[in-house]
């Protein structure tokens, strides 16, 4: 454990959201100047803002708002790759990230269309990753999740939305291996903040896609994405030490499981807001798929 721990900064959203993203972005470490943002969403499947699974244009919105204030001449890039069944160009515009985006001068990317680099990595089982450039050109990574469960890592948060960064489009094969794969693609493209929309978020062995949408009611932050991603796990109701991909992130130094938490309102209670999930189901699934590999 680091003898500093990283500061977890979590939101009340008890209060119009711009206000509480405003406040966010004063709080975290961020640099002082930036020319040049990335930011990743979490758009990885057509479906609404109600069912807990995409990025919610409201948020986005009262984001870049926040980031645009901060940073007045930045250029400010919302990107997404392409998914096994979903074109990220078609998604912007089906969540209407697109119109948010030019609302605040900022643009939308399909990564998919873009140069992509080679870089080396250390890897759980790659050496070398591609990435789009514009994440290696940029100087200011931001990734910008959902809080979810997952039926094959059990949360999916910070670490997991860098895996949407995987070149290949067509991504199950990645699955037999997806904690290690979740690692190494943070290895690759590490964000240094990130801002997880927990405020509609998603339970069940459904997750990522087809769970239940859950009102949890916070925007958590931080420049460490293990540590926020630590904190979310928790919040969900799982040990971090037990959620692979961030133990194996802390194994490789991506950051730390430790954190304190930094807050406005009344402290957290973590049994109030566990999330639903059959942990004998997960595990019954679990050994099914070694079987079928």
């Amino acid at each position: 454990m680091s003898q500093k721990m990283h500061a977890v900064q979590v939101m009340q959203v008890n209060r119009p959201m711009v206000s509480v993203m405003q406040d966010l972005v004063e709080r975290l470490d961020l640099p002082s100047h930036a020319s040049y943002i990335c930011v990743k969403p979490n758009l990885c499947e057509y479906r609404c803002k109600e069912s807990g699974a995409t990025s919610d244009p409201e948020v986005v919105d009262s984001m870049l708002f926040a980031l645009r204030r901060k940073y007045p001449v930045a250029r400010i890039r919302i990107i997404e790759n392409d998914a096994t069944g979903v074109s990220a160009d078609r998604i912007f515009g089906f969540l209407g990230i697109d119109d948010v985006a030019k609302k605040h001068d900022c643009e939308v990317l399909n990564v998919a269309n873009e140069p992509w680099v080679r870089r080396q990595v250390d890897g759980c089982l790659y050496t070398t990753i591609r990435i789009p450039k514009c994440v290696q050109d940029s100087d200011l990574f931001i990734t910008h999740p959902k809080l979810k469960t997952h039926g094959g890592t059990k949360i999916t948060c910070s670490l997991k939305n860098q895996f949407g960064l995987f070149k290949p489009k067509n991504k199950i094969p990645f699955h037999s291996h997806l904690d290690e794969a979740i690692v190494d693609s943070n290895l690759a493209a590490l964000p240094q903040v990130s801002i997880v929309d927990a405020n509609l978020c998603m339970e069940g062995n459904g997750g990522p896609i087809f769970g239940t949408p859950k009102q949890v009611g916070l925007i958590v932050g931080g420049t460490d994405i293990v540590s926020v991603d630590s904190f979310c796990a928790r919040l969900a109701g799982f040990r971090p030490y037990f959620v692979g991909h961030i133990r194996k992130a802390a194994k490789k130094k991506l950051g730390d499981m430790a954190y304190r938490v930094v807050q406005d309102g009344d402290p957290i209670r973590y049994s109030d807001h566990k999330f639903k999930f059959n942990r004998f189901l997960y595990h019954a699934l679990k050994i099914v798929r070694q079987r079928v590999r």
